[in-house]
């Protein structure tokens, strides 16, 4: 016979949540109650609303791991049973319950030994929305811990045929952050990075990106000044045989020395179209370098590469810098999933001031009719820090 101290943890709260939603089940029954109106049941038994509430969703809800939120204390329990037993739930139904309860109990002491603990365990596991509680939290903590933080990370990535060569893509990306504010003196902060990697670790052959605004300033080659806004920012540049970043300097703690800024360039001819030996997936990537309460990944594609609606997310924390993507410990759960909001879309967002504004600035550069393309959009609260979402589509086959 198998012990309960022998059974895995996640089949043993799976079941202890099960076994107590029955027996509350047949309670509720017995007593006359109505699940599915928790007010009418807090006045008719003199019950906290809260604490109705919280049963009647422990019993509609199919996913145990959702459910263990909302299971009340001991304390809890023993009023709403001390109420149905005056309401005349038998004995035999009351004791079950209090059994149920003190079952679930024990699978605590014998896991994780207090709530707190088993809450984030199944948080980090998974379920409806994995991470979210640790991902707010996380935001938090990282945000003290470097003295940093931003309102949205944005990342755009814009991709066509290219018109003298179908068989190529044209490209164009706008990265940057709204709102970043400083918690501490910070000397230096990496904000932007111009790197590019097949999906084999290579180096492609790089051809060189045009920016979106021209500009004689070497520091500002890449950005977007025009759509920039609040506290002046010192910017420096970093050359490295990767790439290229791009680093805030110090200013004012604070909202007086609050900012947003934006980077972005466009390419042509950039990358193949189709799969070769190098590359089976088409990926894009948002790397997540400051605490950030959003991420806003949007990819605008035209409306005749169809290989990308059905592009899938995956999130990947940076276990070791640039090359850790694809490392089976760095990848995280994620439910975030992409909206497709259709061909010719308005893209105005409350999420960035004068977004639409950004993107056709973009595709007018690029010589592109905004009519043609369609938006697949990603947003995710809390992104964890340092992480990279990545926005991944197979490659089709070459043209016979």
């Amino acid at each position: 016979m198998t012990q309960v101290a022998d059974l895995k943890f996640d089949e043993h709260c799976r079941e202890s949540v099960l076994v107590l939603r029955g027996a509350l089940l047949d309670l509720y029954r017995e007593a006359g109650a109505d699940l599915t109106k928790p007010q009418e049941v807090a006045r008719r038994y003199k019950l906290n609303k809260n604490l109705t509430w919280k049963v009647a969703k422990i019993m509609q809800t199919e996913d145990a791991y959702s459910a263990v939120p909302l299971i009340p204390g001991a304390a809890g329990f023993e009023i709403l049973l001390e109420a149905m037993s005056k309401a005349g739930a038998p004995a035999d139904v009351v004791a079950r319950v209090r059994a149920a309860a003190e079952g679930f109990d024990r699978m605590i002491e014998i896991h994780t030994g207090d709530r707190a603990t088993l809450e984030l365990a199944l948080d980090s596991m998974g379920g409806e929305r994995p991470l979210e509680m640790s991902r707010k939290l996380a935001y938090r903590g990282n945000s003290g811990i470097w003295g940093i933080q931003s309102e949205v990370r944005v990342t755009t990535q814009f991709l066509a045929p290219n018109k003298h060569d179908p068989s190529l893509l044209d490209a164009a990306l706008v990265g940057g952050f709204t709102r970043i504010r400083r918690l501490r003196p910070v000397p230096r902060w990496p904000v932007f990075q111009l790197l590019r990697y097949n999906d084999d670790g290579s180096t492609p052959n790089r051809v060189e990106p045009m920016p979106i605004e021209e500009s004689s300033d070497d520091s500002q080659a890449w950005m977007m000044r025009s759509f920039c806004d609040g506290a002046e920012t010192p910017m420096h540049v970093v050359d490295s045989a990767s790439g290229t970043t791009y680093e805030i300097g110090d200013g004012p703690v604070g909202k007086t020395g609050e900012f947003s800024c934006f980077f972005g360039y466009t390419e042509q001819g950039v990358v193949s179209r189709y799969r070769d030996e190098h590359n089976q997936f088409g990926e894009l990537y948002s790397t997540v370098s400051i605490p950030t309460e959003t991420l806003m990944f949007d990819l605008i594609v035209h409306k005749n590469l169809t290989e990308v609606v059905n592009a899938e997310v995956e999130l990947h924390g940076r276990l070791w810098g640039n090359t850790d993507v694809g490392l089976p410990a760095s990848k995280l759960p994620c439910a975030d999933r992409v909206l497709d909001l259709g061909v010719g879309a308005n893209l105005a967002t409350p999420l960035v001031p004068r977004y639409s504004e950004m993107v056709r600035t973009v595709q007018e550069r690029a010589g592109w009719n905004p009519s043609e393309f369609r938006c697949l959009r990603l947003v995710m609260m809390y992104p964890p820090m340092p992480s990279t979402a990545v926005l991944r589509y197979e490659l089709p086959e070459g043209p016979a």
